[in-house]
């Protein structure tokens, strides 16, 4: 029979803990409550290391742990949040700052309003915000406007974005756990409960953007805001990467665009559906998957503008998308918003996409009527693809791609 109350009982159970209160953090809550929420999982958190040190006292793990503490814990976040549990116990509450970037997206490109800064001596209600944008949306003379707000959370005078902290700080204490776990080879129903609970919790698991972004349309002619429905697909895994040599089932010899095409017509032919996705590739040859589900453009938009914000930072190399799309003929769409035109779709297709950092733009469409027919799909696949152009929404990855080589150009030319 499993014992009820093991070694990493109690530091589990503070884990759960300081998890549930960052689980309650919400961007459109007031100060009050989301700092109070951060101010106990600080404390939480660092308890853990606590519990740890006195459950494992008088024992033999006792100098695993101290190991597994100073490979994990021991580096510049981890000393941030032990300054953070020991000044919001007992100096003052955490200090927040928030910032909501409103940007505005178009096939002309991105516009991005002034940043606005709150503090809880200044915060207002988010709704106000956003209806604050009707008139000038009203006066823009479009028939939508596409937009989205990002929420940004700092403590008050720094730069660094507390989520990206939150996540490694989190990240390097389930090593720790995991580590432990391994170690001490100890049955607990508690500790297994625990478990499952930390597995359920979406702070450290979901998209940032399903917790910190609102994707948005103003329709000018109905004079109404319509806000983004989402989906995503996710392992629960930050910065999940998978060798590319893994697609190779899907066309041995064939380009990773053949791959990407493949692996994805499949699906569809299995489903008669298919997510949105995106493959990205960085150059250590490996790539991860992107797979969303969305109501409004305005989250292809914003997507693509994030991941072209990755670009150099990450080393990603090349980007393929895939999505289904109407065809229309461009007559009978004139000053209709998007819901107007789908009335007006002559054809339904699977557009395949990649940019590289080169600069090489390749795309197939695929009816999909027809992508049973493997004759008619080889006769897309393996036919040249004669028009270039990416579609509005991926224009930042370009615009990346190409900054990064003129740099380039200029630092080889110096030298």
């Amino acid at each position: 029979m499993k014992n009820s109350r093991g070694l990493l009982y109690p530091a589990l159970h503070k884990f759960y803990s300081a998890l549930s209160s960052l689980e309650k953090f919400e961007k459109g809550s007031n100060f009050f409550d989301n700092i109070s929420h951060l101010d106990n999982f600080f404390s939480e958190y660092r308890n853990i290391t606590f519990v740890l040190q006195k459950s494992l006292a008088n024992t033999k793990f006792r100098s695993v742990y101290e190991k597994l503490r100073d490979n994990y814990l021991i580096n510049d976040v981890g000393k941030w949040f032990v300054g953070k549990r020991n000044s919001t116990i007992k100096e003052q509450p955490f200090d927040l700052e928030k910032r909501i970037v409103i940007r505005i997206y178009s096939s002309k490109g991105i516009y991005s309003l002034p940043d606005l800064i709150f503090t809880i001596e200044n915060d207002v209600d988010y709704s106000s915000i956003v209806e604050s944008l009707r008139e000038s949306f009203l006066n823009s003379g479009q028939i939508e406007v596409f937009f989205s707000a990002e929420f940004i959370f700092y403590e008050r005078g720094q730069t660094t974005d507390l989520y990206d902290n939150f996540i490694f700080g989190i990240t390097q204490m389930k090593h720790l756990l995991s580590g432990l776990k391994k170690e001490l080879n100890e049955d607990c129903v508690l500790s297994e409960e625990l478990e499952r609970r930390i597995d359920k919790l979406n702070f450290y698991q979901v998209p940032k953007d399903f917790l910190f972004a609102d994707d948005y349309v103003f329709n000018c002619k109905h004079e109404n805001f319509e806000k983004a429905s989402r989906i995503a697909l996710t392992s629960g895994l930050k910065n999940h990467r998978t060798p590319i040599e893994n697609l190779d089932k899907y066309s041995p010899d064939g380009d990773i665009l053949r791959k990407f095409e493949i692996m994805h017509l499949v699906i569809f032919q299995m489903q008669n559906k298919l997510l949105p996705t995106c493959m990205i590739i960085y150059s250590d040859n490996t790539f991860e998957l992107d797979s969303f589900g969305f109501s409004i453009k305005t989250t292809v938009y914003r997507k693509f503008n994030e991941i072209a914000k990755r670009i150099e930072k990450d080393n990603i190399v090349n980007i393929l998308f895939v999505t289904e799309m109407y065809t229309y003929d461009f007559n009978d769409i004139q000053n209709l918003d998007s819901q107007e035109r789908i009335k007006h779709a002559r054809n339904e297709i699977l557009a395949f996409y990649t940019i590289d950092n080169q600069l090489s733009v390749k795309l197939h469409r695929f009816e999909t009527k027809k992508v049973n027919d493997w004759k008619y799909i080889a006769s897309i696949m393996y036919a040249d693809s004669i028009e270039q152009e990416l579609p509005a929404f991926m224009n930042p990855l370009k615009l990346e791609f190409d900054r990064l080589l003129q740099v380039e150009n200029i630092t080889n030319n110096a030298t």
